[in-house]
């Protein structure tokens, strides 16, 4: 079951999950999306091997300021290289991401510095507390 509902200017969708997972609800943010990749050049340091949730580095992520998007959030970022599904997950966190911005991991510094800084329609889920 979907059912759409328009609350402040953002597009929720509360979707039924199967499998006894519970149900997630999603909201578009515009962002500004940078690059980043795990090393010692990005991440000085923290450079690792481990997010902020203590999920791998070098798999596919995102950093977030949890005061916007939680950690946790499923995100749709377009333009993403999907290898593992549909969405890529919010697990880390970084000193220079405040407010609408996130950094998307990449594996190497050379993905990293391709894919830049651009401003874009993200698609948010959060899992909708019981």
């Amino acid at each position: 079951m979907k059912v759409a509902l328009l609350a402040c200017c953002a597009l929720l969708v509360t979707v039924s999950a199967t499998g006894g997972d519970p149900a997630w609800t999603s909201r578009y943010v515009m962002v500004t999306a940078t690059g980043y990749d795990p090393g010692v050049q990005c991440c000085g340091k923290y450079a690792d091997g481990k997010t902020a949730t203590n999920t791998n580095a070098w798999c596919p992520g995102v950093a977030v300021d949890p005061t916007v998007i939680p950690l946790g959030a499923r995100l749709d970022i377009p333009g993403y290289p999907r290898s593992s599904g549909t969405w890529i997950l919010a697990d880390d966190v970084g000193s220079a991401i405040v407010g609408k911005t996130i950094d998307v991991r990449f594996k190497t510094r050379k993905e990293a510095l391709k894919w830049g800084r651009k401003k874009l329609r993200v698609r948010v889920w959060v899992r909708v507390r019981e």
